[in-house]
């Protein structure tokens, strides 16, 4: 009885200890491949309207540096921001989370992010991984 017990109280404390993660919310929202020479024209279009209140830069492959950014909301008058970015991303690195400046309620949309930006330190074209949180 006592080893049935002591069973059904493991079973349980496992289960409760593996449904307490929570799930991120975070999506790759997209990747633009990085020319090596700057360009200010480089667009991540969402193809739906998303809620984003955050989002992470990695460097997939290639170093690369980065001038600007922005982000568009689908709205009547296209509103956008302007992002406080890193200079420069190496290789394998993730930027802290940089947060986006959405309405009082937080329901405005994401249509597109805009970068200015190029590939350093390499003859291939480095990849930016664009993250998402909402």
């Amino acid at each position: 009885m006592k080893s049935v017990f002591t069973l059904s109280a493991s079973l349980a404390i496992s289960l409760l200890l593996c449904c307490t993660a929570q799930a991120n919310n975070h999506k790759i929202l997209g990747v633009i491949a990085m020319p090596r020479n700057e360009t200010n024209d480089l667009a991540l279009k969402l193809p739906v309207c998303r809620i984003v209140k955050r989002i992470q830069l990695t460097a997939d492959h290639g170093d690369l540096q980065l001038s600007d950014a922005s982000v568009y909301f689908k709205a009547a008058r296209s509103a956008s921001q302007s992002l406080n970015i890193p200079s420069e991303i190496k290789e394998g690195q993730t930027t802290d989370w940089i947060n986006i400046n959405s309405d009082n309620d937080n329901k405005r949309c994401v249509s597109k992010i805009t970068f200015s930006g190029h590939t350093v330190n390499s003859s291939d074209m480095a990849t930016l991984k664009i993250i998402g949180d909402d």
